[in-house]
This record gives structure tokens, C-alpha cells and sequence, in this order.
């Protein structure tokens, strides 16, 4: 049995890396050949910035992939009558699917420590070189990992405890002006901000003025205050796309902060489960390529198992991006939104399998 196994594990992990490597090829290559015809920026960065996003890809290529693998192993077996000849001395598609399984279940717990591990410090690292080199933003900065956020813009940094992008509106504001010197020259502290169409409304807080000629800042309170800065919620906005560069702890204690404010926090949950169920969607991939991989010989070849891959990809992502948007709007609970379609698809797969054998 040892040797059957490493047998099939080495023909399944031989497809999977060709899959991956073929469509991830492909993948970067039309994605590549898109932005360098449209010449917005210049051709190095552009692959540059592409390459950045190859951990990224990788992660999204590899439930399709995890299905061709399933498929074309099978399939290969089936058409070479190896399926036949283990049947034949008592070894069952349950015993052969359970060694499938039980990779493709490492391989989902692979991708689940480098979604937590790997993909936030490069997305934090992919921003950082969009907005420093490509849109020439060398002053930019943006961190939320701490007990609050840090912006910085030009000669001010802002520092808040939370922005809902939906309200516009921020709860606990500072912002810290500073010379050419980088010297500090003003602190404006809020409780609350909100953006009307005149600026930004500050309430309950204080202005503390630094002076060079003085070495004791001057304070005033005040009940409400515009603030005259060139910031909108739309530059704030990065802040929303900056939570794909947090780990799911920080995402969740993040989460915690924005609930304990007020804010609608639907969204950050349906990212945070949808993280860890997108991990392992290769098994629900896996389950789903078994009933129509064992069919005998099929006419087609490989040609038809890359079309039922890829249908098959189709409509559980399209099912899959409904569930998350009926997340965000409230129409379901965040956990369910994210778990939905993989538990339904593996329902469906399990009755076929089920019927299969009968």
C-alpha cells in the first residue's frame, strides 16, 4: 500500500506543479501584457510591481490547479486501466481519493500559513512601491498595525483610532504639522471628525501651538473646529485596501476597534473568514474533480478535463464572490457568507460521488 501511495502522491504532485506553473505562466503573462501596452507607467516597474504580486497569484491559481491535478490524475489512471487493476485487488476510489485528500488538505494548510505569513508583508511592500515610485509619492507612509493608524502626507502626519470610509467619519484624530526642518510646529487633537463638503469638522478637542521664540506650547480647547487640509476620505481610502497587510490576529483585533467605535466592521469580517476559508477551497477543488475524473476512457482527452476544470472554477467563483457580497451587505453573517458555497459545492460533489458508486 506504501508503494501505491507514494505512487499516486508523486503523480498528483507532478500534475499540481505543472497545473500551477502553467496557469500562474499565464496568469502574470496577460496581466503583464495589459499594463505594458498601456504605458501608464515605465516598463521596469511595471514588472517589478507584477512580480510582487507573484505570492499572491500563486494563491489564487492554486484551488484551479489543486482541480486539473485531481482531474488529469484520475482520468490518467482511469484511461490507463490503473484504476481497474486496483479495484481489482480490493482497493477502492474511496482509498485512492483519501490520499489525494489527505495532500491536498497540507497543501491547504500551506496556503493558509502564507496568506497569514507571506502575503500581508508583500502587500505592504507592493503599496509602499506603487505609491513611493510609481505614483511618485516619496513622503508616503501608512500603518495600522498599532493601536491606531499613522498617515503621513507631505508635512503632516495624521494619526487615528479608527476611519469608516461608508460615514466618513473618523474617531480620534491627531494631526501633527511639521516645517521643512521637520521641526513640530502644531498638534490638532479631536475626539471626533467629519468630512462636509467645506472640509473636514472637527469636535471636542485642542490646538497646541509650538514656537521656536517659546518653549512652552500654547493649548486651546475647542467644542468644534474646520480644519483647513487638502485630505479627503478618497486619500484616506488607502486605509481600507492597507487591511490585506495586516495578519488575521491584527485584522481581527483591528475589527474589535472598529466595532468598539461604532463603525460598520460587515466588510472586515467577511475578509477575515474569507481568508481562512480561501485556504481551503483546494479540498472543496479536490472533492469536486473526483466524480467526473472516473468515468472510464473518456472521449476528449485532456482537452475536456481543462473544460470541466474550468467551468467548474467558473461557477464557484462566481458563487463564491455572491456569497462574500451578501456578506458586506448584511443578507448574511460573515462566517456564512465565506463557508456557503464551499459547503454547498462539496454537498453537490458528495451526492454525485454517492450516486456514482450506486
Amino acid at each position: 500500500m506504501k508503494t501505491l501511495d507514494r505512487y499516486i502522491t508523486a503523480v498528483f504532485l507532478r500534475n499540481f506543479g505543472l497545473a500551477t506553473l502553467a496557469l500562474t505562466s499565464l496568469f502574470l503573462f496577460q496581466k503583464l501584457l495589459g499594463e505594458l501596452f498601456e504605458r501608464q507607467y515605465p516598463s521596469n516597474q511595471v514588472i517589478i510591481y507584477n512580480l510582487l504580486h507573484l505570492p499572491d497569484i500563486l494563491i489564487q491559481m492554486t484551488p484551479p490547479a489543486v482541480l486539473l491535478a485531481t482531474v488529469l490524475t484520475l482520468s490518467g489512471l482511469s484511461r490507463s486501466n490503473e484504476l481497474t487493476a486496483c479495484f481489482s485487488i480490493g482497493i477502492g476510489l474511496r482509498r485512492i481519493a483519501a490520499v489525494i485528500l489527505a495532500i491536498v488538505f497540507m497543501i491547504s494548510c500551506f496556503v493558509l500559513i502564507i496568506e497569514d505569513r507571506i502575503l500581508p508583508p508583500t502587500f505592504r511592500i507592493r503599496t509602499t512601491y506603487y505609491m513611493r515610485v510609481m505614483q511618485n509619492r516619496p513622503d508616503f507612509f501608512l500603518d495600522i498595525k498599532q493601536d491606531k493608524i499613522w498617515y503621513r502626507s507631505k508635512n503632516l502626519i495624521y494619526n487615528l483610532r479608527t476611519f469608516d470610509y461608508k460615514t466618513q467619519r473618523i474617531t480620534g484624530m491627531a494631526v501633527y504639522t511639521f516645517d521643512d526642518g521637520f521641526n513640530l510646529m502644531q498638534v490638532v487633537d479631536a475626539s471626533h471628525a467629519e468630512y462636509r463638503t467645506n472640509g473636514w469638522h472637527l469636535m471636542d478637542g485642542t490646538v497646541t501651538v509650538f514656537s521656536k521664540e517659546d518653549p512652552f506650547p500654547l493649548t486651546q480647547k475647542f467644542e468644534e473646529k474646520d480644519l483647513p487640509i487638502t485630505e479627503t476620505p478618497r486619500d484616506f481610502q488607502e486605509i481600507e485596501k492597507e487591511v490585506d497587510g495586516l495578519r488575521l490576529k491584527e485584522l481581527w483585533a483591528y475589527i474589535q476597534r472598529m466595532k468598539s467605535a461604532g463603525a460598520d466592521t460587515k466588510s472586515y469580517e467577511v475578509k477575515f473568514h474569507s481568508r481562512i476559508s480561501l485556504s481551503f477551497i483546494p479540498v472543496v477543488m479536490c472533492i469536486l474533480g473526483i466524480p467526473f475524473s472516473t468515468r472510464g476512457k473518456r472521449e476528449g482527452g485532456m482537452a475536456k478535463d481543462l473544460g470541466i476544470c474550468l467551468s467548474f472554477t467558473f461557477f464557484y467563483w462566481l458563487f463564491y464572490s455572491i456569497g462574500l457580497s451578501l456578506g458586506i451587505n448584511g443578507a448574511l453573517p460573515p462566517w456564512l457568507a465565506a463557508w456557503l458555497p464551499s459547503v454547498v459545492f462539496v454537498m453537490l460533489s458528495a451526492g454525485l460521488i454517492t450516486r456514482r458508486r450506486t
